[in-house]
Formats: C-alpha cells, sequence, structure tokens
C-alpha cells in the first residue's frame, strides 16, 4: 500500500502537469495566436460606429444667356415614405399584455378610404398642375372608380395582419417544379419559376419542411423559420410623397379624432437624388440608381466627386450602451461633394426638346437627337434626345407588356412592323415587350456615344478640304453626264439627275455625288484623309462623358478608289453626332477646330472654384476658304436642295443630309430606312450658334431636305429669337 502511494502522487502530478499544459497552449492560443480575432470582437462589442452621410453636389446650369445666376438640374430632396403596421392598424392598441384578438379592433377601411385620395396623388406637385382634389364628391365617375380601385387594394394591405408570402426558392429548374406540384403541399405554389410559401394555408409544418427542404437546398431546421406564422409589421406603401401631400397625413395622424386609427401610419424621411426639371437634358445628367451609384452622363463620369467622402463616428460605450467620451472617442467629419456647372443653357434645351418631341412624331422617326454649339468656344448649349426619360422614375423604361408567340410571328411577318422594335424573351420563354417601345436605350446620349454614316453632309468638308488645298474653285466645272463607274460600281447622284457642265456650287446646291467623285479624285486620298481626320473623324473629341464613340476612318492606303469616292460624301466611314457638329463649327469659326466643352466650373464644398476655358485644337482651313464655304452654303439654303431650312428674314448656311442603312451587308432602300440630317450655322456675318439634326428612319419621307431640314428651321428660328438677331435686310 505504501509502496503504491508514491505511484500515484507521480501520476496525479503529471496528469496535472499536462492539463496545466493543455490550458497554457489554449492560453497562448486565444491571447497570441488568435489575439486579432478576439480583440475585434471585443472591440465590435463595445465600439459604436455612426455613418455621417455626405450630400451629394448638385449639377447645375446657368438660367439664361442672359444671367449668371444658375438653377439645378440634379439636386437632393428629402421627401417622406409612408409605411403602415397592418397589425397596430387592426389593433391601434396592441402593446398591452392582453391578448391580440381580445383587443378592440381598428377601422381599416377607413384609414384606407381616407388615404387614398392622398396617395394616388402622392407624386404630384403643385407646378405639375396635378389633381390635388380628395372630397370625393368633386370627383368624376372616373375619377371615383379609380380611387375606389386603389382604395380596396389598401384595405388588403391594411387588414393583412399575418405575412401570406415568402419566397423559399427563385428560378427552380421544371423538374423540381413538377416534384414540388406532385407533393401537393398545403401552403405550397410555383409562380413563374419561384417557390412560395403561405405560411397561413399550412397546416403540417414540419412534414412540409421535411419534403421541401431537399428540393430548395435546404435543411427541415432551417427551412422551418421561413414556413411559421408571423405577423406582419411593415409594409412599405408609398415613396417620395410630395410636401404637400405628406402635411396633410400628419394633420390626420394630429387629430384627436382619428389618431388612435391612424396609429399604423408612419411617414419617415428619405433622401433622393431629386431632378426638378424632369426630362430635361436626361442623357447628358444620367440619373442615381437605387443604390446611389451614379448612372450615365454627369452622374456617371463624375461619381466619385459628386457623392465626397462619408463621415464617421466611433467611440467606446459601457454595457449600457452609453458613450465613453474619453475612451476611442473620435469623429471624422463627412466631406461634402462638388457642385458641377454645365455650359447646357436651359432655355434652349427645353426649346429644343420640345421642337424634336413634336418633329419625330411628325416624321413618323425612330429616334432624333438634336445639338447645339457655339462655334467660337466650343460650348455646347443643348443636347437633345427623343424619345427621352425622367431620371426620377429611371425605372419606368424597364415596363413591360406581355406579348404571345402568336402576335410576335404575326407582327414580324407584317412589312409594315417596324422591326426594330425589341422583343425581349426570358429564360422561361415568356415574351415581353417596352412600353416606352425601346427600354433603357433611352438612357445613351447618342449625340456622344453613337456613331453612324454621316452622308451628305459631309460634302460641305469635302468640298471646304478642296478649295483649301486649291484643287478646285466655286467656278470650277465638270461635266455632269451620267452615273460614274469604278470598281463594278456605279456612283449616281440621289434622285438619278445629271446636268452637263457643273459648278462647284451647284456640287453644293444640288448635293451632286458625281461632283464629289470629281474632287475626290482630284484630291487623292491621303488628302481627303489628312482632312478628314484634321475635322475630328477617327478620333476622340475627349468630352467629359464615358463611353464615348470614336468613330471608325480607315487608313487612306486602304482605300479602293470607290471608297475614296464615297468618303467624300459621308459613307463608307462612321462619326458621331458631336463629331459632325464639331467640324460644321470649324466652318463657322474661321476654320478652328475646338475642343467640346461641356463642363464649365466645378465647385469644391469651401466655394473653391475649377474654371475651364475654351481650347482650339487646330486650323484647318484659312480665312479665305472659311469665307467662300460660307458663301456657298449660304447660296445652298437660298437656292439649293436645303431652301427648306431657311427662316425668312435671317441669313442660314447649312447642308442636307441622307444616310443609307445596311441589312446583312445590303442597301436598304424606300421609307422608314435612312438616317437623315442636317447640318448648319448662322447667322452670316458673326455665326452664333452651330446645329445638326440627326432623325433615325423617318418613316415619312427618307431625305434630309424633307425631315431635318423642317426640323432645322424651327431651332434655328427659335434661336435667332432667343438672341435677339434682329432680321437682316
Amino acid at each position: 500500500m505504501s509502496h503504491d502511494f508514491p505511484q500515484r502522487i507521480r501520476i496525479l502530478k503529471i496528469l496535472f502537469a499536462a492539463v496545466c499544459l493543455v490550458f497554457a497552449g489554449r492560453l497562448f492560443d486565444l491571447q497570441i495566436l488568435q489575439y486579432d480575432k478576439y480583440d475585434a470582437e471585443a472591440r465590435a462589442q463595445h465600439e459604436q460606429k455612426s455613418i455621417l452621410t455626405a450630400r451629394r453636389g448638385k449639377i447645375l446650369v446657368k438660367k439664361n444667356r442672359y444671367s449668371s445666376e444658375v438653377t439645378p438640374l440634379a439636386t437632393n430632396h428629402t421627401l417622406k415614405m409612408l409605411f403602415v403596421d397592418p397589425l397596430l392598424l387592426t389593433y391601434p392598441n396592441f402593446g398591452s399584455k392582453d391578448e391580440v384578438e381580445s383587443q378592440e379592433r381598428g377601422n381599416p377601411q377607413l384609414v384606407a378610404s381616407m388615404l387614398a385620395p392622398l396617395l394616388i396623388n402622392a407624386h404630384c406637385e403643385e407646378i405639375d398642375s396635378c389633381p390635388l382634389e380628395i372630397d370625393p364628391q368633386k370627383m368624376n365617375a372616373r375619377e371615383q372608380t379609380i380611387i375606389q380601385a386603389y382604395q380596396q387594394s389598401l384595405v388588403q394591405i391594411f387588414m393583412e395582419t399575418e405575412r401570406r408570402r415568402v419566397v423559399l426558392n427563385t428560378d427552380v429548374d421544371p423538374i423540381r417544379q413538377e416534384t414540388i406540384r406532385a407533393l401537393n403541399l398545403a401552403g405550397i405554389k410555383i409562380e413563374y419559376g419561384n417557390i412560395i410559401a403561405d405560411p397561413v394555408q399550412i397546416t403540417n409544418i414540419e412534414q412540409v419542411a421535411e419534403e421541401l427542404a431537399p428540393l430548395v437546398g435546404s435543411t427541415s431546421t432551417d427551412l422551418t423559420p421561413f414556413l411559421q406564422k408571423r405577423k406582419k409589421r411593415y409594409v412599405e406603401i408609398s415613396h417620395k410623397i410630395s410636401p404637400q401631400i405628406s402635411e396633410k397625413i400628419l394633420e390626420l395622424k394630429r387629430d384627436p379624432e382619428f389618431r388612435k386609427l391612424f396609429r399604423g401610419i408612419q411617414l419617415i424621411n428619405e433622401h433622393w437624388r431629386y431632378y426638378p426639371e424632369k426630362t430635361l437634358a436626361a442623357q447628358t445628367i444620367g440619373f442615381l440608381d437605387r443604390s446611389g451609384d451614379g448612372q450615365y452622363g454627369i452622374e456617371g463620369r463624375f461619381d466619385e466627386i459628386l457623392r465626397g467622402h462619408e463621415g464617421e463616428i466611433s467611440g467606446s460605450t459601457t454595457t449600457s450602451g452609453q458613450q465613453l467620451l474619453g475612451k476611442g472617442f473620435g469623429i471624422r467629419g463627412a466631406q461634402d461633394g462638388s457642385d458641377i456647372v454645365l455650359s447646357i443653357d436651359r432655355v434652349i434645351q427645353n426649346a429644343v426638346e420640345k421642337i424634336l418631341e413634336v418633329d419625330i412624331k411628325k416624321f413618323d422617326a425612330d429616334a432624333g437627337q438634336v445639338i447645339v454649339i457655339e462655334p467660337q468656344t466650343g460650348r455646347i448649349l443643348a443636347m437633345a434626345h427623343a424619345p427621352t426619360f425622367d431620371p426620377n422614375n429611371f425605372g419606368d423604361v424597364f415596363s413591360t407588356f406581355t406579348v404571345t408567340e402568336k402576335k410576335e410571328e404575326f407582327d414580324r411577318a407584317d412589312k409594315n412592323f417596324n422591326r426594330r422594335i425589341p422583343t425581349i424573351k426570358s429564360e422561361k420563354g415568356y415574351l415581353f415587350r417596352y412600353f416606352n417601345i425601346w427600354g433603357p436605350a433611352v438612357f445613351r446620349n447618342k449625340i456622344v456615344l453613337d456613331e453612324y454614316e454621316p452622308g451628305s453632309v459631309i460634302k460641305s468638308l469635302t468640298m471646304a478640304a478642296a478649295i483649301n488645298a486649291a484643287e478646285v474653285t466655286p467656278q470650277t466645272t465638270y461635266n455632269d453626264n451620267g452615273p460614274i463607274e469604278v470598281d463594278n460600281f456605279k456612283i449616281r447622284n440621289s434622285e438619278s439627275e445629271y446636268n452637263g457642265i457643273t459648278t462647284m456650287i451647284d456640287v453644293i446646291n444640288k448635293s451632286l455625288n458625281t461632283g464629289i467623285a470629281f474632287i475626290t479624285r482630284k484630291m487623292g486620298a491621303q488628302m481627303l484623309h489628312e482632312y478628314l481626320k484634321n475635322f475630328g473623324f477617327g478620333q476622340f473629341t475627349d468630352i467629359e462623358i464615358d463611353g464615348e464613340a470614336k468613330g471608325q476612318l480607315e487608313f487612306w492606303q486602304d482605300w479602293e478608289e470607290s471608297e475614296l469616292i464615297t468618303r467624300g460624301f459621308g459613307q463608307g466611314f462612321t462619326a458621331s453626332p458631336l463629331q459632325v457638329a464639331l467640324s460644321y463649327g470649324a466652318l463657322a469659326n474661321g476654320g478652328y477646330l475646338m475642343k467640346p466643352l461641356l463642363i464649365e466650373k466645378i465647385i469644391s464644398p469651401d466655394g473653391e472654384e475649377e474654371s475651364f476655358e475654351s481650347e482650339r485644337i487646330r486650323r484647318i482651313i484659312s480665312e479665305e476658304t472659311y469665307q467662300t464655304i460660307k458663301a456657298m452654303l449660304l447660296n445652298s439654303i437660298e437656292n439649293g436642295v436645303a431652301r427648306g431650312a431657311g427662316v425668312r428674314g435671317h441669313s442660314l448656311m447649312g447642308k442636307t443630309g441622307t444616310s443609307q442603312t445596311y441589312r446583312n451587308g445590303k442597301a436598304l432602300t424606300g421609307l422608314g430606312t435612312t438616317i437623315t440630317s442636317f447640318a448648319g450655322f448662322g447667322p452670316y456675318n458673326d455665326p452664333k450658334f452651330v446645329i445638326l439634326v440627326k432623325l433615325d428612319y423617318p418613316k415619312v419621307s427618307q431625305w434630309g431636305s424633307e425631315t431635318a431640314a423642317g426640323t432645322f428651321r424651327r431651332v434655328a428660328d427659335f434661336l435667332f429669337d432667343y438672341y435677339q438677331i434682329p432680321p437682316e435686310d
């Protein structure tokens, strides 16, 4: 016995040492090896951080050309969002110790009847002349029907105190869908490939969870909470509620007679990017998406500068959550975003958009763009697009309606159907079309981002280049005696009319392709290519909008003779409308290619301003050539095919353009197959503006002289009035 005792003591000591070693190892692991991890967790429990939001910078323009005062096209707005607690609407005293079912019931129907006339106008503002009438006795029959339907939808939302729709899985493959349907589980249904649970209808949660879990990639334990009944406490009803409507709702909540009934109605502040001019310059401005990120236009390009930097309040807290000011407390202030002032003239932009909106309908065009620039500075005064969108409600462009396969086949077979209208096919095989016809394509600033074959507007540049190179003069003649055969092609005039001995003046007046063939052959490929490059084609303008189109202009050594000729009248190379407008700016300002000026100022939060000035890129033609081509383009509007662009009593210079389009490499012909345009400037003695009009696929006429020229005339007429330029003698 005495012999075993020391042995046992030794064993106990060894065991004790082993235990101590294990604890020491564990302490070493926790305190040394995993120190950073647990230190971070401890800090997270005792530190609080609050984000200080930064004010996003405004996008501003001058109110008009006579004022230095600016007005916002993009600013920040605080509006109310209304949400409801259906449980409180049904049981206004909820919160006491009594069971819900034994409590006094509210009157959700009455609340819905009072809110419906207000919320139906939730986004109206006085400047929109929206109907703010809330007295049913003063509504017409149609208005009453709309209000009643909306009221019924609110009643359903207000009285649904249990959650009835839980999405368990999305995009389920067809085989699993059929398997789930075959189970015939109460409260489980499939909608458009999504598995939906209605907890109220589920009678045996354990069974449903057990059978459904493997089919949704889950376990019965994890799935069960989603199948259980829960009270519905939060339903968003309306966002961006106008101040007038918000105040009327708050009045009802404050009214002693209704205060209790409206306990489940709540209004909270939401901060929104707000575009007070709605569609004005939408493609230039862009928009802020749901995540607060800038998309397209200035919002996208200058997102970082506009958004600023968030701040932070941080510090340690007690176990009860009280701030310890001396323990790690710190404040990093938010840095607001900078404001950006654009060159856009609000008055011109607004007027041009209205003209364009009317004219794309008048000429039945798919779309249209107009750009107005100041030739001496390159300042962009307007970039108008139609159709357009409202950045406040950018999501509306994604709204679609279903199309049957039979309808789709019928439309595509109909020769009068516009085949460019997109139809979307979902993964499930459903067909949709956009309510706005073109969907998110309206976001694009086509003036900057898209390229096209500019067509006959380029003839003015080719003529200016030839005159500047002393290859021709206005009085130079050639024999226009028929089509020109070259490289197995025939170069024809647009109307297949030929005029015999013809001057360069008539080449422009009558827009003769054969005359351009005569000129380009004299110039040669290298010279024409050099002038086209000098006019800005095939290179970026460096405008401050992401995704700018460079255009395609092949190197001159790769040209066939037929390509030399067609490039002289705007075919066989592509350009953006912006590039074409800037090239005409050189014809209007004495021969200088200007860098486009869209951003005039960036104003930092502390008031410091960074200004941007106009910039000449290069001189292309001489003063003498400038005066000569200007006179020829004046004559074109007064006596040529461009006469439809003239404004009585005022001098204008310009040229028509009609561009062919292609399908499968073959040129299309007829109505609705061309892109028509008109480029010009005025007045003669001191050009103040350059205008480029581009209409996509007009179906009333295929010619620029009969479509875009009319739009140009209306824009020019407005500008003469706006600039207060009196009629000339």
